[in-house]
């Protein structure tokens, strides 16, 4: 069965987004870096039908993208060094390591730590803030390969997704990793912001 194909400005795709995510299903979706394949985070035959889709151990965390910068407190115990560099860095291509709070799903999480982006993407400040609902993601590609940019191509080696939102995506490149919970911040993938020591 065909994906779902929606623009990223459609009037229509909130609600779309939101019955995809209710019934467990995947969905590719653009950021300010890279194309992203997820879903709910807490569903689990979501999250290992994109394991197996990308081919990655059952273990690896995913990314937890959320749409605003104030839902990070949700899911993560922040300290005021952390919520000024949250503040300084986010929305934008980055992926922060921070302590994990107890509502962290475990898709995101590995030792205590939990993964969150906050992309500066037309898709999460305006679709995902608008259902108020976070996302598991990583990169359209099978592990070890570059990302996947063309869409057609992402329907033929993605083919199991069930909904794709088309739109502008960043510089192509992954986001950043860095990580908070050590002090001076660590980057892991990527380089440290300007001014974040």
């Amino acid at each position: 069965m065909n994906p779902l194909i929606y623009a990223d400005d459609d009037p229509g795709l909130p609600s779309v987004v939101k019955e995809v995510l209710e019934v467990g299903g995947i969905l590719i979706f653009p950021t300010d870096t890279v194309f992203g394949i997820g879903g709910n985070p807490w569903d689990e035959r979501a999250l290992a039908s994109v394991q197996a889709m990308k081919g990655c151990d059952s273990d690896r965390p995913f990314s937890l993208h959320l749409p605003t910068l104030t839902s990070i407190e949700r899911f993560a115990c922040l300290d005021d060094r952390m919520r000024t560099a949250l503040e300084r860095c986010l929305p934008g291509p980055y992926t922060f390591l921070l302590q994990a709070s107890k509502e962290a799903p475990r898709s995101a999480t590995k030792e205590g730590k939990v993964g969150v982006r906050v992309p500066d993407h037309p898709f999460f400040t305006k679709v995902m803030a608008r259902i108020a609902r976070p996302l598991f993601g990583t990169s359209v590609n099978r592990t070890g390969e570059p990302p996947l940019q063309n869409i057609d191509e992402m329907i033929e080696r993605f083919g199991g997704v069930d909904l794709i939102v088309t739109g502008t995506i960043g510089r192509g490149t992954s986001s950043a990793i860095i990580d908070l919970t050590v002090s001076p911040p660590q980057a892991l993938r990527g380089e440290l912001p300007e001014g974040l020591l």
